[in-house]
């Protein structure tokens, strides 16, 4: 699989997912691949940040963790909703519309967890 698979995909050109499995895993797979992305340049930036703290060679294998575990649970609920109005609207889902959600969701749970953090403080 190149880039140009990956951009026939995205921009819809690809397959319309008639089953739920098909629509629950490609929303999924999306969810967990952009959590994984944000986690890890997130993990990057603090391990950079802390420098020679002792504590700084774990930053980035829990921000790792983390990003896994994350849509790993959540992920997988959100995911099998969002296909089940998709199933009972008897509405199609596209390449494109299963890589929105999937970032979309990885977007709302970044805020909500950078907006407890912040009640915190």
């Amino acid at each position: 699989m190149g880039w140009t698979d990956i951009n026939i995909r995205l921009t819809g050109g690809g397959e319309t997912f008639d089953t739920s499995y098909d629509m629950w895993r490609e929303v999924f797979v999306w969810c967990l691949v952009s959590s994984l992305v944000i986690h890890f340049v997130s993990g990057l930036l603090a391990w950079y940040s802390l420098g020679g703290h002792p504590i700084a060679v774990y930053a980035l294998p829990s921000f790792i963790v983390a990003g896994f575990f994350t849509p790993l649970f959540a992920g997988t609920i959100t995911s099998a909703v969002i296909v089940f109005v998709y199933k009972s609207a008897d509405f199609p889902m596209s390449s494109l519309d299963a890589f929105l959600w999937g970032v979309g969701q990885t977007i709302v749970y970044t805020l909500v967890a950078v907006s407890r953090i912040y009640v915190t403080l």
